[in-house]
Formats: C-alpha cells, structure tokens, sequence
C-alpha cells in the first residue's frame, strides 16, 4: 500500500513536466516517506541513537562518578562524549547498515526501481530522495544520542553527585561541533553501504558485506593496519579524538576524507544505477568516461593532497610561550635538562602568561618545564622550534596542551604506550633461554613490529613528527630491544658458559642503527646501560659493576660524550657508595679527569648533597603544622626513632604506599618510634581533607617550606622516606618503600628487635 501511494504521487506530476529539478526531488522525497511508513526507520534511529546514554547510565550507577582530576570540565559534556565509543564503533554503523539495506530492499524486492523509472521523476532525485531518508535516520541516531545522553547525565545527578570540578552550562558549540563530526565521519560508510545496496537486489549480501566491513575493522584495529580512509576509522577517530582539532579547526582531516571519499562513491554509484552496468556507466562513450576521469581527477587529487601527512616547519628562533589558566599565580618557568638536572633559563611569568627566546643551542631532546618548583612538565623541542603551552592547574590536578613546531612530537610523547613484550616476559621468567634462536627471533620480530608502528603515528590533524625526531626515536625504540639481547647473553653466560649466543643478522642490524656515542641520546638512561654494557662486556674481573663502567668510561677518548658519561657514572657510584671514604676515593680518582670543569663542580655540589644526607649526619630540620593549625618542627621528636613518609594528595604511588605505612605505625605504636606523613601540597585545604581519613598512629604534618625542604633533602620525586634516630642524625635518607621488606628488616634492626620468622 506504501508503495502503491509512493507512486500515485509520482504520476500525479505527470502533468508537470517542466518541474524544476528541487521541486522534482522533494516529490521524490516525499514519495519515500509515504513509502516507508510502517517500517520503523527512524524510530530503529531513535533507539540505536538512545542506547549508548542508557548502558552508561546503569554503569555509572554502580561506579564512583569522578572525573580523572580537578581541571573543569562540563558534566554532561563529558558524560556525551563518554558514549561516543560504543555509539561510532558498533551501534551508528549497525543503524547505517539495516538502514541502508531496508529502504533499498524496500523497491528491490517489489520491483519499485522500475516502476519509479516509468513515473516523470529524475533519477538523481530517486537516487538521492532514498539516501537523503538515510542521512535524516544518521541525524535522529546522533541527536537521541546527545538528547538522551544529556537526560541519562541528568537522572545520574539523582543518584550520585556531581563532581565538584565539574561546570554544569549548557555547551551549545561543543555538541553541534560533535554532531557535525558524527554525521561528516560516518558520511562515507553510509555512501559505501548505499551503493552497494542499490547495486545488490539481494536483502542479505548488502547485510553481510556491511557485517564484514564492521568484523574487518576490529582486526585491522588489532594489528594496528588501518587505512586512514577506512570508513570506519573515520568514524573510530571522533571517539578517539573527542575534543577535535588539536589546531583549533572544526573539523579534522578525517571528516574532510570521509566527505571526498562520499562524493566519489555516490558519483560512481549513481551512474552505476543510472545505465544498469559498470561499463555502460562509465565506458559507454566518450563523455562519460570523460566525467568519470574528471570526478576522479578533482576529487581523487583533493583526498590524495587531505590524506598527505604535514610537518611542521622550523622558526625561526627559539620560543617558549604560553599561558596558565588556572587557581593560582604563578612567577617562574625553570627550564631544565634532563641529563644533568641543569636549569638553561628561567621564564618570568606575567598575568600568568609568558613569552621567552632561549639564544643558546638546544638540542633536539626532552627538557622539563617547572613551573614554580611544583608541576613539572616534560617537553620536546630543540633550536628554532616554537612552542605554544597551555596549562591547566587547579587545586592539586593539572593537564597541559602543547601547540608549536613540535606538536607532533609531544603527542607522540604523551600518547606513546610501552607495549608488553613476550621477549621481555621470557627473559624475566627465564624461559626458553636454552633456546636462543627462539627469543632472539622474539626480540627481532618485536623490533621490527615496533619500528612499523612508530612510522605510522599521526595527530588528529594529519601532522607526523619531524626526520630528525623519527630517526633518534627509532634509535631510543632500537635500545629497548638491544638491552633485552644483552640480559638474554648476560643470563646466558650464567647458565650455559660453554655455549656462545650468537648474534643473528637481525641483531646486528638493531646495532648498526645505534652508534656508541651519541650525545643526543644521553638524555636517556637505557642508552647509558646500553653503551656501558658494550663497554664491559669483555671484563671478566672479580669487582663489582659500577667499578666495571667507571673504569672503561675513564679510558674513552676524552670529548663531551665521555664527560657526560663520567659525569652520569660518577654521580651513580657516589650515591651507591656505603662510606665517606669510598666517596672521596671516587671524587679524588675521577674528579680531575673531566675535559669541562662544569662537570667538575657539578660532581663535588653533588659529593655535598650526599654527604649532607649520608647515614649519622645530622637530619635537616625543617618547620610543619599539625591537622590543627599548631607549628611544628622536626627537633620537637628529638628523643624517638622518626620515619617520615614524604607525600602529596595528587600522587598516586604515594596513595599505593600509604596503607602499608600505616601498618607498620599500628604495629609498632608500643615502640619509641613515631611515624610521620608529611604532606607537600600546595592546598593545605586539600591536605587537611585527605589526611584526616588517615589512621591516628601516623602523625600528620604539612611542610611549611617546600622549596627549602626540597632542596635540604634532595627532594627529586615522591614518595620519598626518611629515617632518623632518636638524636636527630639520619639513618637512611632514602628508605626502601614500606610495601618492599626491607623497610619492616631496616626497622627492626634499628629498634633491636629480633628478627622475625
């Protein structure tokens, strides 16, 4: 009956031949909808659109509604986007694929196709009036999602509380940029799935070449082999990327290839459609081959030169700027290289924004960013790169945004995952290492797995790192798996002395690739163990390792590389040596061997800080205040055993710690020992909250001076524990973790407890 009304109204325009071609395609769009009545399409719309919302609803109801951190961010905003994921990777395309196949089977099966032909209709408009209904049904699934998934965030306010970070405004901009991503992206699965449905009378083989595409996409995902124009990718990236263009656009370059790749498929299907067969289509005479070569011309050339990945260029000077958004001013960026905690430049701050040309050489590696000796934030750049930084601090949470010359870079650096290694895993358990061809083809295939992925990173807006950013990343990519071959031939050596490990070829391709010295690669200690293996390998005497490394480093040929090599090793065996004289054996044999007498006095400030901090020196006071208010000062202990529990609200192996610390404050409550957690917040508010749900045996302090504490102790990370005798000297200026047993054995031993069975 639908269809017979469908086509009484086309006839009805019989009388109208000289209809222009909108007024024809609106009869024809309105003939769909006479036709579809009863079918159900947009209410399937409706509910594929609504499901999403609905599952998080019933999660969320069970779990702690808390976002990640403090930094704003807008409640129902975030409870959309966290429904992004499930809607584009399964339920839009499974709404694409029954609709697409139902209204075309809808004319198929009743031969509708021909009998519309016969009507006074175009068939542009009877092609596109039938796609036109598919991309209403897209438009009803995206906007149930955001309707329904702001009403499921609604009903959760009733059952859990919102966030206190979170901002609750209505976003009108962000939601419209997130319905024109979904409906741009999933522009050309529906364009694919529609030709392929009006090609193939068959209900079933459009159902299943659709099912396929989706089953397809998870393997490719799997192995990390996904083109950049699989129509479901295109899809995939706007739940990946949720916030959009990391440049500011509106749409990224996957929305503009899945519109390229639309139009060139519903062109070539339309003609597909119009002339029954492909070469008729195309090949029936010169003039439509002709269109054809120019569609695939222009089109084609505009997705090629989309898909090209960017780099960004040099500047031309060195710039770091940026501004802070945040609750709290701040006066100084301190700029510090990684490898010998040097400070290059110090960024003022104004109105918490900063604008700053570094003028000497930097080489292309990680440099940290301290902003106001508490947020440290890790950067990549070198000479003539511009970097643009946004950070967000709020309370004791931040998250930072960087923009430049290096954006690729840093979003490689922040999004870049170890992945878990089965080489590593038999190594660890000492599995298989009879079988060295095995794990050595293990350690290889990873390798070159590894190599492929790192080629294949792009940002949300088509931008890829710079060659001399891939070539020293490979190298760093390359040690990783050379240390694993060299504890392979360490454990080896161990089991089996009289069987060689032989290098295979692969391997000695890994070690082409990295060369003994090179300076831009010292900012990595893995590179260091690497040289320092290859170093060694050959000493066979009875001393211990870092005697082994500092011996051979001290015989290179002198230069910068064996300086910073000498300076790292030297500073290694300070901090490990057991007494003052073995210290000043080290500093007297080696001091005076460095070509730059920088390093020099970077090692004796360095002997003093160890010195200061060695077991029997007298503990650095410091002044706190307890949960009260009242001052307090570490001399106020004088008398007890101290173990300090350094610590922060934000840090979470701090968090990990902190029970087996308060284990062993009950347990030995009775004994002239007293625990301290001490806090170094910036918000003392934020302390005073976390630290009065901690158990009463563990005195709570806050530091007051958290620049000069940091800076006594040699305060690098947390947590960090201290322990001190009853007459204020240091035991240990860096305890064991209390979740390691050596802290409960350190801690009896000094009590002169027996020790336990």
């Amino acid at each position: 009956m639908a269809l017979r009304n469908g086509l009484w109204l086309l006839s009805n325009k019989k009388q109208q031949p000289t209809q222009n071609k909108m007024q024809n395609f609106t009869t024809a769009l309105k003939a769909e909808h006479i036709k579809k009545k009863g079918t159900g399409f947009y209410l399937l719309a409706l509910i594929l659109g609504a499901v999403s919302p609905i599952i998080y609803l019933i999660v969320s109801s069970f779990e702690s509604m808390k976002f990640p951190n403090a930094i704003p961010k807008n409640y129902y905003t975030d409870y959309i986007e966290n429904c992004l994921e499930p809607f584009a990777g399964f339920f839009f395309p499974l709404l694409i694929i029954i609709i697409v196949s139902r209204i075309t089977q809808l004319d198929h099966k009743n031969g509708g196709w021909q009998l519309m032909e016969t009507q006074p209709v175009r068939k542009t408009s009877i092609y596109f009036s039938k796609f036109t209904v598919v991309l209403l049904a897209n438009i009803i699934a995206i906007s149930a999602l955001i309707v329904v998934g702001y009403l499921c965030a609604w009903i959760l306010t009733f059952i859990k509380d919102i966030p206190e970070s979170a901002t609750t405004n209505f976003e009108f901009g962000k939601l419209i940029l997130i319905v024109a991503r979904l409906l741009l992206a999933g522009l050309f699965f529906t364009a694919f799935q529609y030709i392929i449905s009006v090609i193939m009378p068959s209900f079933i083989w459009s159902i299943l070449i659709g099912f396929f595409l989706l089953l397809l996409f998870i393997f490719l995902k799997a192995f990390n082999v996904t083109p950049d124009w699989y129509p479901l990718e295109l899809l995939n990236k706007t739940s990946t990327y949720k916030e959009g263009s990391e440049l500011g656009y509106w749409l990224t370059y996957s929305e503009a290839v899945s519109v390229l790749c639309s139009i060139i498929t519903l062109y070539i299907g339309f003609k597909w459609y119009k002339y029954k067969k492909l070469k008729w289509a195309f090949f029936g005479n010169a003039k439509r081959f002709a269109m054809l070569a120019a569609v695939l011309l222009v089109f084609g050339g505009l997705l090629a030169y989309t898909l090209q990945p960017n780099v960004m260029p040099r500047y031309t000077k060195t710039i770091i700027s940026g501004k802070i958004e945040g609750d709290k001013k701040m006066e100084k960026i301190y700029v510090r290289d990684l490898f010998i905690r040097d400070t290059l430049a110090i960024i003022p701050v104004t109105n918490n924004n900063f604008n700053y040309e570094i003028k000497e050489e930097m080489p292309l590696d990680k440099y940290e960013l301290i902003f106001d000796g508490t947020i440290n934030v890790p950067v990549i750049m070198g000479t003539k790169d511009s970097i643009y930084l946004v950070l967000k601090s709020y309370k004791n949470s931040s998250r930072t945004k960087i923009t430049g010359t290096r954006l690729a870079e840093n979003s490689y650096n922040n999004q870049n995952e170890a992945s878990w290694s089965m080489a590593s895993y038999y190594i660890e358990r000492n599995d298989f290492l009879e079988d060295p061809t095995f794990i050595t083809k293990q350690i290889v295939d990873e390798w070159n797995e590894a190599m492929d992925e790192s080629d294949k990173f792009k940002t949300v807006d088509n931008y890829i790192p710079r060659e001399d950013f891939i070539k020293k990343n490979k190298k760093l990519l390359t040690i990783d798996y050379l240390n694993l071959w060299n504890e392979l031939v360490k454990k080896r050596a161990v089991l089996f002395p009289e069987q060689k490990t032989e290098e295979t070829a692969g391997i000695k391709e890994m070690k082409k690739i990295v060369p003994l010295n090179d300076e831009s690669l010292l900012s990595d200690e893995k590179y260091f163990n690497y040289i320092t293996s290859q170093l060694v390998a050959a000493n066979d005497d009875d001393i211990d390792e870092n005697t082994k490394s500092i011996q051979a480093i001290n015989k290179m040929e002198q230069g910068s590389f064996r300086d910073k090599m000498l300076y790292y090793q030297l500073n290694k065996s300070l901090e490990e040596a057991s007494t003052k004289q073995e210290r000043d054996s080290l500093v007297s044999q080696y001091s005076n061997n460095f070509k730059d007498d920088r390093y020099k006095m970077l090692v004796l400030n360095n002997r003093k800080t160890i010195e200061n901090l060695s077991k029997g020196q007298p503990a650095p006071l410091f002044d706190a205040i307890t949960l009260n208010n009242e001052p307090f000062n570490l001399a106020d202990l004088k008398g007890k055993f101290v173990v300090i529990d350094v610590w922060a609200t934000w840090c979470g192996p701090c968090k990990y710690q902190s029970p087996y610390f308060e284990k062993f404050a009950i347990k030995y409550k009775k004994q002239p020992i007293q625990f301290v957690a001490l806090s170094t917040d910036e918000r003392i508010d934020a302390w005073v909250i976390e630290a009065k749900t901690k158990s009463e045996s563990v005195l709570q302090l806050h530091v007051s001076n958290n620049k000069q504490f940091s800076k006594d102790y040699n305060l690098v990370s947390i947590p960090r524990f201290i322990f001190i005798n009853p007459e204020g000297q240091l035991i240990n200026s860096n305890m064991p973790y209390p979740a390691s047993p050596f802290f409960e054995q350190l801690i009896r031993q000094s009590l002169g407890l027996e020790e336990q069975k």
